[in-house]
């Protein structure tokens, strides 16, 4: 996965739609970003993470800043 993003490539790929916010709705603290994450690397990826690090700093941002929580919530998801 590529690890730099243009802000039109965040919003195309990262951006929770539709049931996206059906499934992150009723979670909350860590989980909210974690799984919003999970669920967009695995619809880009066809696969899940083996690590956090995988995932671009960016994406996480962008996804915090959709389920409003902080950005560093997403170190405490496992």
């Amino acid at each position: 996965m590529q690890r730099e993003w243009q802000p039109d490539e965040l919003v195309e790929s990262w951006t929770l739609a539709g049931d996206d916010w059906r499934s992150v709705g009723n979670k909350s603290g860590a989980t909210r970003p974690g799984f919003a994450l999970l669920l967009k690397f695995f619809e880009a990826e066809a696969r899940f993470p083996q690590r956090a690090e995988e995932i671009p700093p960016q994406a996480v941002g962008y996804a915090a800043e959709q389920v409003g929580v902080e950005t560093e919530e997403f170190g405490h998801y496992s």
